[in-house]
């Protein structure tokens, strides 16, 4: 029979000279900052990390300034100005369950990213001039290639244009003009040539 050096209850198992009960509650299960920094694009919700942009929520920030001593541990977060972190799993060497809530200040600073700057700017790379039979079908087809486009890339935004003999479709990338010019040049029988603008 063993002591724990703490308590000095009497057990078979020690942990580091502790008691199960005595080891879970000298060690946490996570450790976590006392306050979080955020910068925040209000347009697209992007956030800025080491220089870049990144489609990420809050929570994944919070979570990445997060160390977790145990195994197991899944982590639950309500979110205000105070973010608090509920966490419940084993810490390594422990067979008894341990709850722990901590509590992370939120500092959120909003910022413009470049791409929404360009986008609510009016900043646009390239235009396509549509002429002849432009119909409905067509503009549906710009508008779903470009709705898809936009959740991998904030450039693919546009602005459509009507004008004598057609429309006038300015985009945000060439990348995204080069697409919908190869889309509609072999889907359909239209006069259409792309223009740089930059």
């Amino acid at each position: 029979m063993k002591f724990c050096f703490v308590c000095g209850k009497k057990t078979d198992k020690l942990i580091e000279g502790y008691c199960e009960d005595c080891y879970n509650e000298k060690f946490k299960l996570i450790e976590a900052p006392k306050r979080v920094y955020v910068t925040l694009c209000p347009k697209c919700s992007m956030i800025r990390q080491e220089n870049k942009w990144v489609d990420k929520e809050i929570d994944d920030i919070i979570i990445e300034k997060i160390k977790i001593n145990g195994r197991d541990v899944k982590l639950k977060i309500e979110k205000n100005d105070i973010a608090k972190i509920y966490a419940k799993g084993f810490l390594d060497r422990s067979k008894k369950i341990k709850e722990e809530t901590r509590e992370v200040e939120l500092k959120i600073d909003k910022l413009v990213c470049p791409d929404c700057s360009k986008r609510f700017g009016d900043y646009y790379e390239s235009v396509i001039q549509l002429r002849g039979n432009v119909t409905d079908e067509v503009l549906d087809s710009i508008d779903s290639l470009v709705l898809s486009e936009y959740q991998k890339n904030k450039k693919a935004f546009y602005r459509i244009e009507n004008v004598k003999g057609g429309f006038d479709l300015f985009l945000g990338s060439k990348s995204i003009a080069n697409r919908i010019e190869n889309l509609l040049s072999k889907r359909y029988k239209i006069y259409l040539s792309q223009k740089p603008l930059m």
